[in-house]
């Protein structure tokens, strides 16, 4: 996930100078982007051996989606953090006394040896945060290493999996007050509680980063991961630039992928319920219109070729009344209902 330009593949500039570039999946950062807060590792309370079971497999659901050997890191710290009464994570990991499971152990091992572990800096020094009106507390140097990462302008998410009580941060994107020897200072970054707040993080990162257009795609599997994208778009296609445009798209593939599927079920399919159901999220959407599918040249622009098949886009949203439009298909049920992104354009045939 990119802090700059890199290279434009098949990408151009469109006519501004801007970044209307079309597709380069090659992802060139293998920076991490989560941090693990050793408060995820604090079992201490949990005597019921079932509860500890239940925890421990919240963590594993957590961790499953993010160890994968780049996105994900914990502070050296958390070895000695103390797990379980009297007890250091690095024995309870790797000592078959140390109070978990074999099976526990062994599958924690492999996830935790997923993810990066880095020394932390003298600003990881953990000082007290608070969030909103909440109460001042003193961060496990795991949040304190994401919110000093943050501090420097980068996109960062905390992972506090969903029995951590302390900090009760809630899921999402926060602005966290920072105590520092210079006084306080506003620090935004995110909270993730569960797998499903995941793709909130890598749309917010579009903003937050201001990620160029030829690095649009690289995060797009995870900022919208119900949706299937054609490997023929092109962003310089729409009219509006590529500053224009980014905030209307992130929201509108954000409300597909989080709604289309299962608003058109919930609706049984009455297109206009569906309709004002967009609309109250302030997004416009469509089918197409009689006129243009009895236009057989019109109606032919809306196939899309992906994976092998075609497919119809046969929805659309648009920014403007006259411009920028986004069209895609109902969801296809050989790939688990996904909805496939087709096109981006100014504006097709009617």
């Amino acid at each position: 996930m990119p802090d700059a330009a890199g290279e434009t593949g098949r990408g151009e500039q469109d006519a501004s100078g801007g970044l209307g570039t079309g597709r380069d999946d090659r992802t060139t950062d293998d920076d991490y982007r989560v941090v693990i807060g050793e408060e995820c590792f604090d079992w201490r309370e949990l005597t019921d051996p079932g509860s500890l079971r239940d925890v421990l497999a919240a963590l594993a659901e957590s961790l499953q989606p993010l160890a994968d050997g780049r996105t994900t890191a914990f502070v050296d710290a958390a070895y000695d953090f103390e797990c379980l009464p009297s007890t250091k994570l690095i024995d309870a990991l790797y000592s078959p006394g140390g109070g978990l499971s074999h099976d526990d152990r062994i599958l924690l091992q492999k996830l935790l040896d997923k993810c990066r572990v880095v020394q932390p800096a003298e600003s990881d020094l953990p000082r007290p945060v608070r969030v909103a009106d909440g109460p001042e507390r003193e961060p496990s140097w795991g949040v304190a290493h994401a919110l000093a990462r943050a501090a420097d302008g980068r996109a960062m998410s905390v992972l506090l999996a969903p029995y951590v009580l302390q900090p009760d941060w809630p899921s999402g994107w926060l602005t966290v007050m920072r105590l520092t020897e210079e006084g306080y200072d506003e620090v935004r970054a995110h909270v993730l509680r569960c797998p499903g707040d995941a793709p909130g993080f890598w749309r917010g990162l579009y903003a937050h980063e201001r990620v160029p257009a030829e690095r649009f795609f690289t995060l797009a599997q995870e900022a919208f991961p119900r949706l299937l994208f054609a490997e023929s778009l092109r962003l310089h296609h729409f009219k509006g630039s590529y500053a224009e445009v980014l905030p209307w798209l992130v929201r509108l593939l954000g409300a597909l992928d989080d709604h289309f599927a299962r608003t058109l079920a919930e609706c049984g399919g009455d297109q206009n319920q569906v309709i004002r159901r967009f609309a109250a999220l302030d997004l416009e959407i469509s089918p197409e219109s009689p006129n243009t599918r009895r236009n057989a040249k019109a109606w032919e622009q809306r196939n899309v070729g992906h994976e092998g098949a075609t497919y119809r886009c046969e929805w659309h949203g648009k920014r403007l009344w006259d411009r920028d439009r986004v069209h895609f298909s109902l969801p296809i049920p050989d790939r688990d209902d996904r909805v496939l992104v087709g096109i981006f354009t100014a504006h097709l045939g009617t």
